[in-house]
Protein backbone atom coordinates (compact mmCIF):
# COMPACT_ATOMS: atom_id res chain seq x y z
CA UNK A 1 0.00 0.00 0.00
CA UNK A 2 1.03 3.55 -0.99
CA UNK A 3 1.67 6.35 1.35
CA UNK A 4 -0.96 7.96 -0.24
CA UNK A 5 -3.68 4.82 0.00
CA UNK A 6 -2.12 5.13 3.91
CA UNK A 7 -3.26 8.37 4.44
CA UNK A 8 -6.88 8.06 2.09
CA UNK A 9 -7.83 5.62 4.76
CA UNK A 10 -6.71 7.51 7.95
CA UNK A 11 -9.13 9.95 6.47
CA UNK A 12 -11.54 7.62 6.06
CA UNK A 13 -11.13 6.45 9.63
CA UNK A 14 -10.95 9.80 10.73
CA UNK A 15 -6.87 9.40 12.47
CA UNK A 16 -4.89 12.22 12.43
CA UNK A 17 -2.11 12.45 9.61
CA UNK A 18 0.47 12.16 11.79
CA UNK A 19 0.24 8.00 12.03
CA UNK A 20 0.62 7.75 8.43
CA UNK A 21 4.55 7.47 8.81
CA UNK A 22 4.39 5.01 11.56
CA UNK A 23 1.57 2.86 9.64
CA UNK A 24 3.04 2.78 6.17
CA UNK A 25 6.10 1.28 7.83
CA UNK A 26 4.14 -1.31 9.70
CA UNK A 27 2.11 -2.68 6.77
CA UNK A 28 5.21 -2.06 4.41
CA UNK A 29 6.95 -4.81 7.16
CA UNK A 30 3.55 -7.23 7.18
CA UNK A 31 3.75 -7.41 3.59
CA UNK A 32 7.17 -7.77 3.00
CA UNK A 33 7.91 -10.35 6.04
CA UNK A 34 9.30 -14.36 4.46
CA UNK A 35 5.90 -15.88 5.97
CA UNK A 36 7.74 -20.08 6.26
CA UNK A 37 11.01 -21.00 5.36
CA UNK A 38 10.40 -20.60 1.40
CA UNK A 39 10.39 -16.96 1.88
CA UNK A 40 7.10 -16.02 0.07
CA UNK A 41 5.68 -12.93 1.41
CA UNK A 42 2.53 -11.17 0.72
CA UNK A 43 3.78 -8.65 -1.22
CA UNK A 44 4.65 -11.37 -3.98
CA UNK A 45 1.64 -13.08 -4.10
CA UNK A 46 -0.54 -12.41 -7.33
CA UNK A 47 -4.08 -12.24 -7.18
CA UNK A 48 -4.43 -15.62 -9.57
CA UNK A 49 -2.61 -17.06 -6.72
CA UNK A 50 -4.60 -15.98 -4.05
CA UNK A 51 -8.24 -15.97 -2.33
CA UNK A 52 -9.34 -13.82 0.14
CA UNK A 53 -11.44 -14.95 3.28
CA UNK A 54 -12.63 -17.94 1.28
CA UNK A 55 -15.56 -19.21 2.72
CA UNK A 56 -16.07 -22.94 3.33
CA UNK A 57 -18.66 -25.28 4.85
CA UNK A 58 -18.03 -28.27 6.75
CA UNK A 59 -21.21 -30.81 7.22
CA UNK A 60 -21.46 -32.99 10.62
CA UNK A 61 -23.19 -36.19 9.84
CA UNK A 62 -23.11 -37.38 13.20
CA UNK A 63 -23.31 -35.41 16.39
CA UNK A 64 -20.09 -34.61 16.99
CA UNK A 65 -18.54 -34.57 20.62
CA UNK A 66 -16.43 -32.66 22.19
CA UNK A 67 -14.97 -34.56 24.05
CA UNK A 68 -14.08 -37.35 21.59
CA UNK A 69 -12.75 -34.61 18.57
CA UNK A 70 -10.46 -33.29 21.42
CA UNK A 71 -8.94 -36.95 22.47
CA UNK A 72 -8.25 -37.23 18.79
CA UNK A 73 -6.39 -34.35 17.67
CA UNK A 74 -4.60 -34.33 21.34
CA UNK A 75 -3.11 -37.62 20.31
CA UNK A 76 -1.70 -35.83 17.40
CA UNK A 77 -0.63 -32.32 17.38
CA UNK A 78 1.55 -31.26 20.30
CA UNK A 79 0.25 -28.06 20.81
CA UNK A 80 -3.86 -29.20 21.08
CA UNK A 81 -1.91 -31.43 24.46
CA UNK A 82 -1.33 -29.08 26.18
CA UNK A 83 -4.38 -26.66 25.40
CA UNK A 84 -7.41 -26.39 27.96
CA UNK A 85 -10.49 -28.95 27.16
CA UNK A 86 -13.14 -28.09 24.63
CA UNK A 87 -15.71 -26.82 26.10
CA UNK A 88 -18.66 -27.69 23.79
CA UNK A 89 -21.01 -30.56 24.32
CA UNK A 90 -21.86 -31.67 20.93
CA UNK A 91 -22.69 -30.66 17.41
CA UNK A 92 -24.52 -31.64 14.36
CA UNK A 93 -25.76 -30.13 11.13
CA UNK A 94 -23.60 -27.44 9.23
CA UNK A 95 -20.66 -25.50 10.38
CA UNK A 96 -20.15 -22.56 8.10
CA UNK A 97 -16.57 -20.33 8.53
CA UNK A 98 -14.34 -17.85 6.39
CA UNK A 99 -10.26 -18.33 5.97
CA UNK A 100 -8.78 -14.80 5.77
CA UNK A 101 -6.06 -16.09 3.04
CA UNK A 102 -5.51 -18.90 0.73
CA UNK A 103 -2.71 -18.49 -1.18
CA UNK A 104 -0.53 -20.94 -3.93
CA UNK A 105 3.59 -21.58 -3.86
CA UNK A 106 5.26 -23.07 -6.00
CA UNK A 107 3.05 -25.98 -6.25
CA UNK A 108 1.23 -26.21 -2.67
CA UNK A 109 -1.35 -24.25 -0.80
CA UNK A 110 -1.38 -22.56 2.20
CA UNK A 111 -3.94 -20.78 4.59
CA UNK A 112 -3.46 -17.72 6.69
CA UNK A 113 -5.30 -16.28 9.62
CA UNK A 114 -4.53 -12.53 10.67
CA UNK A 115 -4.21 -11.74 14.27
CA UNK A 116 -4.25 -8.77 16.04
CA UNK A 117 -3.69 -10.35 20.24
CA UNK A 118 -1.90 -7.86 22.48
CA UNK A 119 0.81 -10.06 23.49
CA UNK A 120 3.57 -7.31 24.89
CA UNK A 121 4.89 -3.68 24.24
CA UNK A 122 6.56 -4.76 21.11
CA UNK A 123 7.49 -7.02 18.72
CA UNK A 124 9.96 -8.61 21.28
CA UNK A 125 6.99 -10.13 23.55
CA UNK A 126 6.02 -12.06 20.01
CA UNK A 127 8.53 -15.13 20.64
CA UNK A 128 7.11 -18.49 19.23
CA UNK A 129 6.72 -19.97 22.76
CA UNK A 130 4.59 -16.14 23.51
CA UNK A 131 2.26 -17.32 20.55
CA UNK A 132 2.37 -20.89 21.22
CA UNK A 133 0.74 -20.06 24.48
CA UNK A 134 -1.73 -17.97 22.92
CA UNK A 135 -3.09 -20.54 20.21
CA UNK A 136 -3.53 -23.11 23.06
CA UNK A 137 -5.16 -20.13 25.51
CA UNK A 138 -7.70 -19.38 22.74
CA UNK A 139 -7.96 -23.02 20.78
CA UNK A 140 -6.75 -22.07 17.92
CA UNK A 141 -5.27 -25.58 17.22
CA UNK A 142 -8.78 -26.63 16.29
CA UNK A 143 -9.45 -23.29 13.77
CA UNK A 144 -6.56 -24.34 11.94
CA UNK A 145 -7.11 -27.95 11.86
CA UNK A 146 -11.03 -27.11 10.60
CA UNK A 147 -9.81 -24.74 8.38
CA UNK A 148 -6.78 -27.28 6.91
CA UNK A 149 -9.93 -30.14 6.98
CA UNK A 150 -11.84 -27.74 4.89
CA UNK A 151 -9.42 -26.84 2.31
CA UNK A 152 -8.18 -30.42 2.21
CA UNK A 153 -11.67 -31.56 1.06
CA UNK A 154 -11.28 -28.47 -1.56
CA UNK A 155 -8.48 -29.56 -2.56
CA UNK A 156 -9.48 -32.80 -3.17
CA UNK A 157 -12.07 -31.92 -5.38
CA UNK A 158 -10.62 -29.46 -7.33
CA UNK A 159 -6.99 -31.44 -8.39
CA UNK A 160 -7.03 -34.70 -9.86
CA UNK A 161 -4.20 -35.85 -8.30
CA UNK A 162 -4.49 -34.58 -5.09
CA UNK A 163 -2.15 -35.75 -2.17
CA UNK A 164 -2.24 -34.00 0.96
CA UNK A 165 1.38 -34.14 1.77
CA UNK A 166 2.71 -33.05 -1.79
CA UNK A 167 -0.05 -30.34 -2.30
CA UNK A 168 -0.57 -28.85 1.12
CA UNK A 169 2.09 -26.17 2.49
CA UNK A 170 0.89 -25.64 5.79
CA UNK A 171 -0.56 -22.92 8.21
CA UNK A 172 0.47 -19.51 8.91
CA UNK A 173 -0.88 -17.43 11.86
CA UNK A 174 0.05 -13.73 11.54
CA UNK A 175 0.04 -11.89 14.91
CA UNK A 176 0.37 -8.59 13.02
CA UNK A 177 1.28 -6.66 16.51
CA UNK A 178 4.37 -8.70 16.67
CA UNK A 179 5.59 -8.58 12.83
CA UNK A 180 8.92 -7.04 12.64
CA UNK A 181 11.30 -7.06 9.50
CA UNK A 182 14.78 -6.84 11.41
CA UNK A 183 13.33 -10.62 13.15
CA UNK A 184 11.31 -12.34 11.26
CA UNK A 185 10.37 -15.29 13.56
CA UNK A 186 8.83 -13.30 16.10
CA UNK A 187 5.21 -12.72 15.03
CA UNK A 188 4.76 -15.44 12.89
CA UNK A 189 3.41 -18.89 13.80
CA UNK A 190 3.54 -21.74 11.36
CA UNK A 191 2.37 -24.76 11.69
CA UNK A 192 1.08 -28.39 9.29
CA UNK A 193 -1.28 -30.77 10.81
CA UNK A 194 -0.38 -34.84 11.02
CA UNK A 195 -1.65 -35.74 7.26
CA UNK A 196 -3.05 -39.08 9.78
CA UNK A 197 -5.02 -36.66 12.38
CA UNK A 198 -6.71 -34.53 8.91
CA UNK A 199 -7.62 -38.18 7.29
CA UNK A 200 -9.46 -39.46 10.82
CA UNK A 201 -11.26 -35.88 11.19
CA UNK A 202 -12.68 -36.37 7.61
CA UNK A 203 -13.84 -39.70 8.48
CA UNK A 204 -15.46 -38.45 12.45
CA UNK A 205 -17.10 -35.45 10.54
CA UNK A 206 -18.60 -37.66 7.80
CA UNK A 207 -20.20 -39.80 10.80
CA UNK A 208 -17.75 -42.83 10.81
CA UNK A 209 -16.44 -43.86 14.05
CA UNK A 210 -13.03 -43.96 14.69
CA UNK A 211 -13.30 -48.27 15.03
CA UNK A 212 -14.66 -47.91 11.29
CA UNK A 213 -12.00 -46.02 10.29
Amino acid sequence: MTRTGVQEKLELGGFESQWEPVLTEWITAVLQAPLNETGVSLSQLSDRDKQVEMEFYLPISEPLIASQLDALIRQFDPLSAGCPPLEFMQVRGMLKGFIDLVFRHEGRYYLLDYKSNWLGEDSSAYTQQAMAAAMQAHRYDLQYQLYTLALHRYLRHRIADYDYDRHFGGVIYLFLRGVDKEHPQQGIYTTRPNAGLIALMDEMFAGMTLEEA
